[in-house]
């Protein structure tokens, strides 16, 4: 099986459907990906590009974003690296208000057992609870 990853660009016009020509393609690549002998793969820098995206560019809500995301996730056609963190990280996102980085590197550290976090901009962190954040 060939091994390929999906581009941001790609899962965008699924999501937002802001192109019906794109999305009908997009959407025939990832469900014909297999019969095709294709494995599609979205690498975590891409699923923190498209929360950016739908943040900053197209200003929907977090919770909107979340929805995405989740649906996005649960995309059996797509390997997505790290799933499980992207899951908490989005649900932290949404729910307790906090910066979609913050979250990411919270659960992302706290996967390695990394408990503590050194920095500036304590307000996010604090509301992870397993997670303790300290000034320099």
């Amino acid at each position: 099986m060939h091994k390929a990853f999906v581009d941001t660009s790609v899962i965008l016009r699924i999501l937002l459907n802001d192109d019906e020509l794109k999305r009908k393609a997009s959407e025939k690549l990832i469900k014909e990906a297999k019969n095709k002998g294709i494995s599609l793969y979205l690498l975590p820098v891409a699923v923190m590009e498209i929360v950016f995206v739908l943040e900053k560019v197209y200003k929907l809500k977090k919770h909107d974003i979340q929805q995405l995301v989740t649906a996005l996730l649960n995309t059996p056609e797509l390997s997505i690296e790290m799933e499980d963190i992207f899951r908490k990280a989005i649900d932290a996102y949404a729910e307790k208000n906090i910066k979609f980085a913050d979250a990411l590197m919270a659960f992302w550290g706290m996967e390695r057992g990394l408990t503590t976090i050194f920095t500036y901009d304590e307000k996010d962190f604090k509301r992870l609870q397993g997670l303790e954040a300290r000034k320099p």
